[in-house]
């Protein structure tokens, strides 16, 4: 006769914090009866209480015999489409291990009564002490993202014109509309979409901070620097349009008067970009009397799901940054960087922004005016950067991470390469060779890493003719290790050794130009590059990093397997400065990623030296801080840059600090080591428990059979403790 365990469990939790009308608490697990992990199989719990520390959800679940479940509570908004539940994760827990319910063994076939975990009732994000949980990913919704920044609004009307306005976005359903077409005269009282079929939220970020919140009555006040973004989530974009309301601050009242509104027509596909540029909307104002009384700018970005992968509610070792760890060392490019910077679209160096470190005002210490220059190349007589050999010398330094440039080619493969051009060889009979300076994205993996292909530095045509005559063999090798696919790199080193993935985006630049015209979709671009990263990645560590602050929403957007630092150029060195206001400064680089619930920030060392309590900053707001560029390969600043309590440098001069960093340990050895450690430590006080208990039970025999009092245990007993035993040894 077969027997199957049923236990009747009841989870019970206190949520604290406020919850909207439309929000639901549900709880997943490792068993098939708490959906596997999977966001559309998720319990939903019943609210049954509410105090002043917050609201009581519980629910009974029946789970079939096991041993052991872990489970998380989550917080998201349930949207019913053809009878299937989608759920929007707006919050999960996220301790590195999951809640666990242990059962006793019960030989019995009924259903034991109201089995309760250890923590009853638990309390939303926090579990042992430990208080951890994060926003969620797409799970099949698409997000809108609307934002007003740069001056975006202008106001034609005199009365108005110097007045201070708030603004707030309303999503309108057109397939609700369709169906309730009796408007209301007074669109106060109109109801515009249901609540429970979108969530909308809003950020400001300002110099002084960034405030993210669910948008108040009269929305947020837009001010002429300040950059506001509202997200909208949807599993129907195409039917969702955007209701704006203007109204006029006057500080003596918290009342407000609507003096004016706008409607933005649905946006659900990013193909009305003619290039990468941003989508840009100009909207008219509508005043109360229905005469045009401004306009504002908005710019819009669509951030659709990761299709076809099912990620779950799992914390990978990538999440969990293990708290008081020493700063990891990133080899930059592995061995570091061996080619000068090339961008045909750069200024010519009559841009005054190309001259801003030789200003006295930005000197920031004297510790930096040893440091070797920023402008040329490093490790020129060492192996190429970007490259298998680069990378694996880094390993065998003992560096942690090595952080490689990645790219998509023209047939959509993930390789392995900084610049965004090529300089290829075409050798004439007659006349002097040519380079012909191509865009990697035009070239198929094949090309990449079959023709005579250069770095678009490279201007000296007699040393190409120079390689040109090499033996053919030994050039097709040479020229094949310059691409790497992003594959091939997981394939071929140490899983130990963790990879900063930047991922490379073609950008505008604030005076004109861009780094590489008619650039992949976004989207499109993210998605392939995230699908090698999650099919391949194993159990290394892996942080993902890019310039593109779109290209970072979506980063975090499409997955929670890995963290998302946003790099910034900040404003002490000679870069050419980008349009995006994102990427201005270190300071307006925090309050994006605040904003965006990124995992941390990669800033100049320039900057940092230069504002040290910048870092006491990140760490208020629970980021991770890493630090790139030359200086940071000089000793003194490294240290000092360590005292500050970083968590990550990027070196870019790897193999000239060999002697340093020689006997230096991968850190994620040393932490596996420990692990093992503390686990075989566990294992043999077990066993040194086991093995008291059983002399205990072996002299409680003999006592007896002296006494002429002994009666046998009961077998099983025994059978069990000596079973136990040989499990153990």
């Amino acid at each position: 006769m077969i027997r199957r365990v049923v236990y009747d469990v009841e989870f019970r939790v206190l949520v604290k914090e406020k919850l909207n009308p439309s929000d639901s608490v549900l709880v997943t697990g490792s068993c098939e009866q708490l959906g596997e992990w999977l966001p559309n199989r998720c319990i939903p719990l019943n609210r049954i209480d509410r105090t002043d520390d917050g609201e009581v959800w519980s629910t009974n679940i029946k789970i079939h015999g096991t041993d052991k479940i872990a489970y998380r509570y989550v917080i998201g908004q349930i949207v019913r489409m053809d009878d299937d539940m989608n759920l929007i994760v707006k919050k999960w827990e996220t301790f590195k291990a999951a809640r666990q319910l242990t059962f006793d063994p019960i030989e019995t076939t009924d259903i034991p009564d109201n089995q309760q975990p250890e923590e009853f009732p638990a309390i939303f994000g926090c579990y042992k002490g430990i208080h951890r949980t994060d926003i969620g990913w797409l799970t099949g919704q698409s997000e809108i993202q609307l934002r007003f920044h740069s001056n975006a609004l202008h106001i034609w009307s005199t009365k108005l014109r110097d007045k201070t306005i708030s603004l707030k976005v309303s999503p309108i359903d057109l397939t609700y509309q369709q169906e309730n077409d009796e408007m209301s005269p007074d669109s106060s009282n109109q109801q515009l979409t249901p609540t429970s079929k979108v969530f909308i939220q809003s950020a400001l970020l300002r110099l002084s901070g960034c405030e993210t919140n669910i948008q108040s009555d009269y929305g947020a006040v837009i001010g002429k620097d300040d950059y506001i973004i509202v997200k909208i989530q949807t599993y129907e974009p195409e039917n969702l349009a955007y209701h704006i309301d203007f109204y006029l601050v006057d500080e003596t009242t918290p009342l407000r008067k609507h003096i004016g509104f706008a409607y933005v027509l649905p946006v659900h596909s990013n193909l009305e970009l003619s290039d990468n540029k941003h989508l840009n909307r100009f909207v008219p104002i509508i005043g109360l009397k229905h005469n045009p009384i401004g306009q504002i700018k908005i710019d819009v970005l669509l951030i659709t799901p990761l299709e076809g992968i099912a990620q779950k509610f799992l914390v990978t070792q990538s999440k969990y940054w293990r708290e008081g760890r020493r700063p990891v060392n990133v080899g930059h490019r592995g061995l570091g960087k061996t080619n000068a910077e090339h961008n045909s679209s750069k200024h010519s160096s009559t841009d005054p922004l190309r001259h801003r470190s030789s200003d006295p005002s930005l000197n920031v210490s004297n510790a930096s005016s040893s440091m070797p220059s920023t402008t040329r190349p490093v490790q020129t007589k060492f192996v190429s950067e970007n490259t298998l050999a680069s990378f694996k010398g880094a390993y065998q330094l003992g560096f942690d991470f090595v952080e490689f440039d990645v790219q998509l080619s023209k047939d959509k493969v993930p390789v392995v390469f900084h610049d965004f051009q090529v300089a290829i060889t075409l050798k004439r009979k007659v006349q002097q060779a040519e380079l012909f300076v191509v865009p990697v994205k035009d070239l198929t993996l094949p090309q990449l890493q079959s023709l005579k292909i250069h770095h678009a530095s490279e201007t000296d045509v007699s040393k190409v003719e120079e390689d040109i005559e090499e033996d053919d063999q030994t050039g097709q090798k040479n020229f094949r290790s310059l691409f790497p696919t992003l594959q091939e790199l997981f394939e071929q080193l140490d899983p130990h050794l963790g990879f900063n993935v930047e991922i490379k985006y073609a950008m505008e630049y604030r005076h004109g130009g861009s780094e590489q015209n008619y650039y992949f979709e976004r989207n499109e671009y993210i998605d392939c590059i995230l699908r090698c990263l999650i099919a391949h990645a194993g159990k290394r560590v892996i942080v993902l990093s890019t310039f593109d602050p779109d290209c970072a929403s979506m980063l975090r957007r499409k997955q929670t397997l890995f963290p998302v630092l946003f790099l910034t150029q900040g404003d002490k060195g000679d870069w050419t400065q980008f349009l995006d206001v994102r990427t201005w400064s270190i300071n307006i680089g925090l309050c994006f990623i605040v904003a965006e619930h990124l995992s941390g920030l990669a800033a100049p060392a320039l900057d940092i030296l230069s504002d040290k309590d910048f870092v006491k900053h990140v760490k208020e707001n629970g980021k991770l801080l890493f630090i790139w560029g030359d200086e940071a390969s000089n000793k003194d600043v490294s240290k000092s840059l360590i005292d500050l309590k970083v968590d990550g440098l990027i070196f870019d001069h790897v193999a000239e600090l060999k002697e340093e960093h020689s006997t230096t340990e991968n850190v994620f050895v040393a932490e596996e080591r420990e692990e093992l450690e503390v686990l075989n430590n566990f294992r043999q006080k077990q066993l040194e428990i086991k093995h008291r208990q059983l002399l205990q039970e072996l002299e409680t025999l003999k006592s007896a059979r002296e006494t002429n009092n002994f009666s046998p245990p009961p077998t099983t007993i025994s059978t069990s403790l000596d079973s136990n035993f040989k499990h153990l040894m």
